[in-house]
Order: structure tokens, then C-alpha cells, then sequence
């Protein structure tokens, strides 16, 4: 469910993109999630260390994520970021003590190689700024699972996305300064509403709910669902369109993420 929600991600900032900046998008997002859940719980977050470190990261993983788009294309962006499920397996045994098995290990490559497909990997260049950038995104991806999975199953899920959200929006506005771009008109406010309400709040909430009872392995594995999510609500929505080598990619991510559990 987690991943259904942020697969709208890709639609909803698509419309936002046309009259904000991605600083301002990431920004907003995490700033207007805040003031929901605040206004829902009226509770003080909680400021733990890990709350402080997931927070940062999360935001600055968007923020490497989102710089990096500009210097390459948005299909190897897509791509690489999510790559993070290889880190994951190599850091989970070091931090979590959790060895992946053999069906684990299988379950990401067959998820990784369905990312391959839908961004047909075989027609990329080489490796640039937006590559290297996007890459140490994914690193910053595993790291997160990583945290979350160690320390964010001691808090209440929805107190937990407050915390974490409000260090996020702490750190976009850090960010702004390198594109503050807004003129917005009604669907782009709309789409960050959205961004706000569904993929940020519900997104992250559900997904802490979900660590409590899956291995950050399984779950970043399972997290890649987001991308198939993600393309079928831009082809319904946006019009795009998949060929045989990008639908048997997806295919792949689906049968991933099956076996991941």
C-alpha cells in the first residue's frame, strides 16, 4: 500500500514540475505533511536520534536524487536510485544481522534486472554527474531502510512520519536557495497536495507499519513495486505508452516482489 501511494509520485510531480521546482516540490510536500499530522495528532515529535538521521536523509536523498536529474536522463535516474536494494542486502548483515537468503537474493535480481528492462539500460551512455549523483541516492536509500528498520519499530508509525517529515522539511528548506521557483496555478497546487496528503504522509506511515513485520531486505525488494505503480498510473494518466522490452521489465519487478516475501 505503501507503494502504491508513492507509485503516484511520478504522475503528481510531472503536473507540479510545470510551475515549481523540485525544491520547492520537495519542500512543500514534506512541509504541508507536517502541518497535516500535527493538526491531526497535536502531539510534539518525537526528536530522536534516529527520527533526526531519517529525516536528513530522506530529504537528502530526494534532493541528490532530483539534482542529479538535470545532468542525465530521468529513465537512468529512475534506475539507478533504485538500485538501493543491492546495498541493502550488503549492509543488512553488517547492521541488522539479517543474511539474505537464497530466494532473497534472487528477489533482487530479478528486481534490479526488471529496472534494467523498463529503463533500457542498453541504450544508456556512459556514466556522468547525474549517474554518480543518483548513485549516491541509492546508497542514501539503503541507509535509510537500514535506520528505519533498526530503530523506527520502538515509535508509534503515524508519530514516527510527523517526526521524520518535519526533520525533511527542515532540511528542503536548506535547499531551496538553488532553484526557489512558485507560480502556481490550480493543478499544480493540487498536485502538491497530493504529494502531501498520499505519498508523504500515508506512504510513510504505512511503510513504517510494514517494517514491523518484514526485513529491510524483503522490504526494500517490495518497494520496487512502486515503479510498476508508478508506470501504470502515468500510462492511465498521462498517456504514456510501454514497449515489450519496458513491460517485460515490469513483469520482472512483479515476480521480485512476490518472491521477496
Amino acid at each position: 500500500m505503501a507503494s502504491f501511494f508513492w507509485g503516484t509520485s511520478p504522475p503528481a510531480t510531472e503536473f507540479a514540475l510545470r510551475n515549481f521546482s523540485p525544491q520547492v516540490i520537495i519542500f512543500l510536500r514534506f512541509f504541508l505533511s507536517s502541518v497535516l499530522l500535527f493538526v491531526f495528532l497535536r502531539k510534539k515529535p518525537v526528536l530522536s536520534k534516529p527520527a533526526i538521521t531519517l529525516g536528513f536523509l530522506n530529504a537528502l536523498a530526494y534532493e541528490f536524487q532530483f539534482t542529479g536529474q538535470v545532468y542525465t536522463t530521468a529513465a537512468k535516474v529512475a534506475i539507478i536510485s533504485n538500485t538501493f536494494p543491492i546495498f541493502v542486502g550488503i549492509l543488512s548483515p553488517i547492521f541488522l544481522g539479517e543474511k539474505p537468503n537464497l530466494k532473497q537474493i534472487a528477489s533482487i535480481i530479478l528486481g534490479i534486472l526488471g529496472i534494467l528492462l523498463v529503463g533500457n539500460v542498453f541504450s544508456f551512455g556512459g556514466i556522468n554527474l547525474g549517474d554518480a549523483l543518483s548513485l549516491i541516492a541509492s546508497i542514501i536509500y539503503a541507509l535509510y531502510v537500514i535506520i528505519a528498520k533498526k530503530f523506527s519499530t520502538r515509535e508509534d508509525p503515524i508519530i514516527y512520519t510527523f517526526s521524520t517529515n518535519l526533520i525533511s522539511t527542515a532540511t528542503a528548506f536548506l535547499f531551496l536557495p538553488i532553484s526557489p521557483n512558485f507560480s502556481p496555478d490550480l493543478l499544480s497546487f493540487l498536485s502538491i497536495i497530493w504529494l502531501a496528503v498520499f505519498p508523504s504522509t500515508l506512504g510513510y506511515a504505512l511503510y513504517f507499519y510494514g517494517l514491523r513485520e518484514v526485513g529491510a531486505i524483503s522490504s526494500s525488494v517490495i518497494i520496487l513495486s512502486t515503479i510498476v505503480f508508478g508506470a501504470l498510473l502515468s500510462i492511465l494518466i498521462l498517456g504514456e505508452t510501454l514497449n515489450l522490452t519496458e513491460s517485460l521489465g515490469l513483469l520482472l519487478v512483479c515476480l521480485g516482489v512476490l518472491m521477496a516475501r
